[in-house]
């Protein structure tokens, strides 16, 4: 895995059934310590940052990554669709040879896409400084005049290095523009989330993410979602997940 790259696996019980459902993983990169829960409505639907959606009802299976955008503090958060580049999301869909798992290989820099950085010093050129009468001392001690602040690189990635998440199945093709719904984005009565990892499944606003540190390289392994009231359709079922991260 190359560095600054995040690896997903996400599978279910039975074959994917892309006719009735999306299935997306949805990541809280603020740092906050929140987990995204299925249950959006009761938890103003924080944690919810960063996604990636596999969808494909018109035939074309494929995978996007989408930021959460909040038109203001009480409204329900946006999806708008983020750009990758070649190389930056590589998505496997039978990555089983059972059609019940996929995987999806991208850039932690996708998450930053619509992030603004704060500069740390002004990108304008600066006047040349005005002679005084007798010198001032320089950041290095010699006698001249005080330099003005050089601008500093802003890093690619704006996003906190600790990140939670859930694993979502959603009713119906995921649609780009539309306030979320039961938990992730959709039009015309899809939109609505079927199961999650939490114990209540559809419903669940309980469950809580380990901490993900992208600044280390980590395997997570096999995880599950916990024992409760998940969907009654098997290709709607979350069976197991697993992240791994290169620095």
């Amino acid at each position: 895995m190359p560095s600054g790259f995040m690896q997903a696996k996400f599978q279910i019980n039975q074959p994917f059934n892309f006719q009735n459902y999306s299935y997306v993983i949805v990541f809280d990169t603020a740092g906050d310590g929140y987990t995204p829960d299925a249950n959006g409505t009761q938890t103003a639907y924080r944690g919810y940052n960063f996604a990636i959606v596999i969808s494909g009802a018109s035939g074309a299976v494929t995978a996007t990554p989408y930021y959460f955008y909040r038109p203001s503090n009480n409204a329900a958060p946006i999806l708008l669709p983020v750009t990758a580049v070649a190389g930056q999301l590589q998505f496997t869909l039978n990555s089983n040879g059972q059609n019940t798992q996929f995987q999806v290989l991208f850039n932690r820099v996708l998450a930053s896409a619509f992030s603004t950085p704060t500069p740390a010093g002004s990108a304008t050129a600066s006047p040349t400084p005005t002679p005084t009468p007798s010198p001032s001392p320089t950041a290095s001690g010699s006698p001249g005049a005080s330099p003005s602040a050089s601008p500093t690189a802003t890093p690619p990635n704006l996003v906190s290095t600790t990140w939670t998440f859930n694993y979502f199945v959603v009713q119906g093709s995921i649609q780009q523009g539309v306030a979320l719904i039961g938990g992730v984005s959709g039009a015309n009565g899809a939109g609505y989330i079927v199961d999650s990892l939490g114990s209540g499944g559809a419903n669940d606003a309980t469950y809580t993410s380990p901490a993900l540190d992208t600044t280390a390289s980590f395997d997570t392994g096999p995880f599950y979602p916990q024992a409760g009231t998940h969907a009654s359709d098997p290709s709607a079922q979350i069976q197991s997940g697993e992240i791994s991260n290169n620095p």
